[in-house]
C-alpha cells in the first residue's frame, strides 16, 4: 500500500463540528465521539465559526436560493462521519509516554484516515477504495514498527459485531498479535509474516479467535 502525501486535507477544530453536525445520525454522533469532539459538535458559535472558515477557504459556498455547496473533500469527509459502520483506532506507540494516533472510519463506500494535530485540528486522507482496511492498518503497523522497533502497537474497533482490541509488536522472526478484551491480555501469536499480519487484523475487526501463519 502506498499513502499518497499530497492527498491529505487538514480540517480545523471549528470546521469539523460543522461537518460533524450537517447530518443528524447516529453514525454521526459516535464518529464526535471517536474525534473527541463531542461537546463542539453541538456547540452554536464553533459550528457557526466552522462554516464562515471553510467559505473562506473556498470549500463552502451558497447559491442562488441560499443553499450551501461544499467541495468533493467536504462530501466524502461528511458521508463517511454520518455513514460509518466502523471506527478503528490505531495507537503508534514509541514508548509508555509517547506516540501518535491514526483513527480509520469506514462507511458502505468511503474509507478515511483522520490524524489529529494541534489546536485539535485533525488531517484526512483518503484511502484507496481497492484497498482494505486490514491492508491499510498492516501497512501503517509495519511502517511504525520499522521506525521504531522497539514500541507497538495498540488497535481498537468498534463495528456490528462488537468492540474489539488488538496488541501488535516485532520481533526477529515477524510480528506478534494478541487480542484485549477490557484490561485482559490474551495469548500471543507465534511470529507471522505480512499476510499472518493482515489475517489476524482482519480477525480482530470481529472478534474472531486469532491464528498462527
Amino acid at each position: 500500500m502506498t499513502v499518497p502525501e499530497d492527498n491529505s486535507i487538514g480540517f480545523g477544530i471549528a470546521e469539523m463540528a460543522y461537518i460533524l453536525q450537517l447530518q443528524n445520525t447516529a453514525a454521526a454522533t459516535e464518529s464526535a465521539n471517536w474525534l473527541r469532539l463531542k461537546d463542539e459538535s453541538t456547540d452554536l458559535e464553533m459550528i457557526r465559526a466552522g462554516l464562515s472558515s471553510l467559505v473562506a477557504r473556498g470549500m463552502a459556498s451558497a447559491t442562488a436560493g441560499s443553499e450551501l455547496s461544499f467541495t468533493p473533500q467536504v462530501d466524502v469527509v461528511a458521508y463517511t462521519l454520518a455513514k460509518a459502520a466502523r471506527w478503528t483506532q490505531i495507537d503508534l506507540l514509541q514508548s509508555a509516554v509517547l506516540g501518535d494516533t491514526v483513527l480509520q472510519i469506514e462507511s458502505d463506500r468511503t474509507k478515511l484516515l483522520f490524524q489529529p494535530r494541534t489546536m485539535q485540528a485533525w488531517f484526512v486522507l483518503p484511502q484507496d477504495p481497492a484497498t482494505s482496511a486490514e491492508a491499510a492498518q498492516s501497512y501503517l503497523v509495519r511502517d511504525h514498527l520499522a521506525t521504531h522497533p522497539e514500541g507497538g502497537v495498540r488497535l481498537r474497533t468498534s463495528g456490528p459485531e462488537g468492540q474489539y482490541g488488538l496488541l501488535v509488536r516485532q520481533e526477529t522472526e515477524g510480528w506478534v498479535c494478541a487480542a484485549v478484551h477490557g484490561d485482559n491480555v490474551g495469548p500471543a501469536t507465534a511470529p507471522l509474516s505480512e499476510a499472518g499480519l493482515r489475517h489476524s487484523l482482519l480477525s480482530f475487526r470481529t472478534g474472531s479467535p486469532l491464528t498462527d501463519d
